[in-house]
């Protein structure tokens, strides 16, 4: 009878182990991002940013956490400087410090669209890593956690991007779109220069040449005689949707732009 009490005992303090040592990412992410506070960011055309995502592993083997961004945020050095600190970031000293299953570093990254504004969440609350201030902007989601940290993020595939922003595209910009062999238009609002550092906005012109298209997708440039926007919502019913192309550009759907010229 003691032997079984014992094991009882040393049972339940292992489940309270397990408990204890859950990120608050898990429990947080089955439910609804809170405390929204407002954003906007402005003339960021061009600009660097950084992203990183604190993912999580599911039972199935896919990965959900939290975009974590600077967008809008100061940045103390040249982008050459910060684009350096970034790339230095070790992911198993990030682990460590906060919590995850995965670390991914998105970038560094370059803003397409003009602008955006929208919602940032846990109160504005900041993460300052390698002097860099981090924001959650949202959650992404991925079918293969271990691909991903690996470094093999899933190109020309439809992911899902809970958040909460209106990206803004203003008249005369070229802007850069994939077309999916069902006809949906994704259009670039960020690209990278983790895989490509010669990647830079002063060279999308070229992009088209530089792709390896899956059969059945196009890619496409066009001027814009009008403003344009993109906007998604976190709560949205089906859930906003990217692309990332071979490069990690990223694209969002665009619901208002016709696969036809």
């Amino acid at each position: 009878m003691k032997a079984m009490t014992d094991i009882i005992v040393k049972a339940s303090a292992l489940a309270l182990m397990l408990l204890v040592g859950m990120t608050p990412a898990i429990a947080e992410q089955k439910v609804a991002l809170k405390d929204a506070c407002p954003i906007n960011v402005e003339n960021w055309r061009g600009k660097a940013f950084y992203e990183i995502l604190f993912m999580n592993r599911q039972a199935n083997g896919s990965g959900v956490g939290y975009y974590y961004n600077s967008l809008g945020k100061t940045l103390e050095a040249p982008n050459d400087v910060m684009d350096a600190r970034f790339r230095a970031l070790n992911a198993d000293t990030l682990k460590k410090e906060y919590g995850s299953d995965g670390i991914l570093f998105n970038g560094p990254r370059r803003l397409v669209a003009n602008g955006l504004t929208g919602m940032a969440w846990d109160g504005c609350k900041e993460r300052v890593i390698a002097t860099i201030a981090f924001r959650v902007l949202g959650i992404f989601e991925t079918p293969d956690l271990s691909k991903a940290v690996s470094g093999t993020l899933p190109s020309y595939t439809v992911l899902t991007s809970k958040r909460s922003n209106t990206f803004k595209f203003n008249t005369g910009e070229t802007v850069y779109e994939l077309i999916t062999p069902e006809g949906s238009v994704y259009t670039m609002f960020s690209l990278s220069l983790k895989i490509d550092p010669k990647n830079t906005i002063e060279n999308l012109p070229t992009l088209g040449k530089r792709l390896t298209l899956p059969a059945g997708w196009n890619f496409r440039a066009r001027k814009l005689d009008k403003d344009m926007t993109l906007t998604s919502a976190a709560d949205s019913n089906p859930p906003n949707t990217i692309v990332l192309d071979q490069l990690e550009g990223n694209y969002q759907y665009n619901a208002g732009a016709s696969a036809k010229r």
